[in-house]
């Protein structure tokens, strides 16, 4: 029996020979908004030699071809594809085009395959250095068959220049358009930030030094740049205020520089308008270094650089009716972490995208909206390198030039840039880049958005 089995292990290969060299097996077309893609099924590892020109895509195979395969594409790129024989192992593969497009091969194992990817889109990636450490990146990629545009700006370590958070509208709260609000406050770029409400209410944590712009309860993500100018992203920063009155009285702070609506305490400065934009019904008390030194049952108490204005309604107007001229009223103000506390700057967004040079997007965890956290769209974000680079990105959506990204996606254009931390902002129709007085990208409503803060890039 072992004499047949081993007669039969010589004699068959004689009869049926098997080749020793890669043979195709099959070829598939497949398309996508950004490229073809054809894909050639082989059984063995193979090798090729690229002799493309203008409109002929050509690669010579070290393949077997046992029968000519042919793909008619009706197609604004590429009209035809055919493999043929070219000798007893050797095939080639032709993919005629309508006019010049880039290509890319790729060989891949197990199972053994060459991928030919035609673009309709031109892959660009082109940076500027704009001098003292800021540089500007515009990427046109492919992004698994669809067509994204990265826009980017970076910030090295010893730039000379710095980021600050502003109103959209110039000088108080409120929404305006970014290249309006730009040239206002004189930075040289910014991009989108902090979400927001239709009145222009800030909706994320934001101050830069000790000015506050808005504030969220709900534990999300911040970029940060604590006292000694070193920038993070920090994750489940939520504020937390309390006023104390005359005789210990602790009244918790329900928001700030927004809206007063019933059995509301709200907590106004200077940032929210030249006054608190309130009604009569309800009682509000300036406080300045500790004292109160003035109360109001009117409404609409001035703002200025000097002092808070507390607002209540209905119960927390009642708790302030006590409060007199002079009196001692301390006001507590947390993010709760004593780093962005004390920090140059925090803005506010969500949710987390990288974390340790990994992707975490922490959607759930930060109780994102199902229109954030799901679905491709235009996005903002910023990321920090592991040197200190400060990396702000916006990519288009909703266009055929660019299909906008998932968050996931996202943190891994973010990540393909350098950056090792990274938080999501705003996006939608609000995501927009400007520079030198320009629009960089191509906003998703056809036209600016208004939106209420941006984050500027200032000359230090």
């Amino acid at each position: 029996m072992k004499q047949l089995l081993l007669f039969l292990a010589i004699l068959l290969p004689m009869l049926f020979p098997v080749s020793a060299w890669a043979q195709v097996t099959n070829m598939r077309v497949g398309s996508g908004a950004a490229r073809i893609r054809i894909v050639l099924d082989i059984d063995k590892a193979a090798t090729f030699k690229d002799k493309s020109s203008d409109n002929l895509i050509s690669l010579e195979l070290g393949t077997e071809v046992k029968k000519t395969l042919q793909k008619k594409i009706s197609d604004e790129t590429v009209t035809g594809v055919v493999l043929e024989k070219a000798g007893k192992k050797a095939g080639i593969l032709k993919i005629t085009l309508k006019k010049p497009a880039q290509h890319k091969v790729i060989v891949l194992k197990n199972p053994n395959r060459i991928v030919v990817d035609v673009y309709r889109i031109q892959i660009i990636r082109t940076s500027k250095d704009l001098g003292n450490g800021l540089t500007y990146t515009f990427w046109q990629d492919d992004m698994n068959g669809l067509p994204v545009r990265v826009y980017a700006l970076s910030l090295s370590p010893d730039s000379k220049y710095e980021l600050r958070p502003f109103s959209g509208a110039g000088s108080a709260n409120g929404r305006g358009r970014l290249t309006r609000a730009v040239s206002l406050v004189g930075a040289r770029a910014a991009v989108n930030a902090c979400y927001f409400d239709t009145d222009g209410w800030v909706i994320g944590n934001c101050k830069w030094n000790e000015s506050v712009f808005g504030v969220e309860s709900t534990p999300r993500s911040a970029f940060v740049i604590d006292k000694e100018g070193k920038p993070s992203v920090q994750k489940d920063l939520a504020y937390r205020g309390t006023a104390t009155l005359p005789g210990g009285r602790v009244l918790t702070i329900l928001g700030l520089n927004r809206q007063r609506i019933a059995n509301d305490l709200v907590l106004f400065n200077r940032n929210y308008a030249s006054g608190t934009r309130t009604n009569e019904h309800g009682r509000e008390i300036r406080v300045s270094k500790g004292r109160v030194t003035e109360v109001s049952a009117k409404g609409n108490m001035a703002l200025d650089n000097d002092s808070l204005v507390l607002s209540g309604h209905g119960v927390n107007a009642d708790a302030l009716a006590v409060v007199r001229r002079g009196d001692r009223v301390a006001v507590d103000q947390t993010l709760g972490s004593r780093m962005a506390d004390e920090a140059r700057l925090v803005v506010g967004g969500g949710p987390m995208l990288l974390e340790k040079g990994k992707i975490n997007v922490r959607s759930r965890e930060e109780a994102m909206a199902p229109d954030i956290a799901y679905g491709r769209a235009p996005r903002t974000g910023i990321g920090v390198k592991a040197d200190g680079t400060i990396i702000l990105m916006v990519v288009d959506g909703r266009s055929q030039y660019s299909a906008g990204m998932s968050l996931k996606e996202f943190a891994q254009y973010l990540k393909r840039f350098g950056a090792v931390s990274a938080v999501n902002f705003d996006g939608g129709g609000s995501s927009e880049m400007v520079l030198d007085g320009k629009i960089m990208n191509r906003p998703s409503d056809g036209g600016e958005r208004p939106v209420s803060i941006g984050l500027g890039v200032f000359r230090k």
